[in-house]
């Protein structure tokens, strides 16, 4: 229980990361946050802070697969891409972010599992550069 809470704690502070940083690039595209602010209501930034922790917890909730050790990484990955790709359509459709067409949906999708993908990339790395570290003081121990 303690390691689901944890996941969907993680979840809820990437999808307030992203959804700031998707505040940046709105204002940029828009010409300055005054030029934003005044196209989007208080309850439309409300909903998309909504929509961005949805979508976050659909791809960390899902992570807790990597706990089991009887499946192999590549399958792991493909669930959890699977189901936070799976809440991110579902969410857009609500949103209002897609056009009802197939061609939206292809793209949104190719769009969210790119970033899903660098994103477990990086934190594959991290997780490997730990462990490393861990494997390096073990084995000064055993030398000592």
């Amino acid at each position: 229980m303690k390691k689901v809470l944890k996941r969907i704690a993680f979840g809820i502070l990437i999808g307030c990361f992203i959804f700031v940083a998707r505040l940046f690039i709105d204002f940029a595209f828009a010409g300055g946050a005054n030029a934003y602010v005044g196209q989007i209501t208080g309850e439309e930034l409300l909903w998309n802070a909504i929509y961005s922790i949805i979508i976050a917890l659909g791809f960390s909730v899902p992570s807790l697969i990597y706990e089991e050790r009887n499946l192999s990484y590549g399958f792991e990955v493909i669930i959890t891409m699977a189901i936070g790709t799976l809440v991110f359509i579902i969410t857009a459709f609500f949103a209002g972010w897609f056009k009802i067409g197939i061609g939206s949906v292809v793209i949104g999708a190719l769009i969210n599992i790119g970033i899903a993908a660098i994103v477990l990339a990086i934190l594959r790395l991290v997780y490997k550069l730990q462990a490393n570290k861990i494997n390096r003081k073990i084995r000064e121990k055993q030398d000592d």
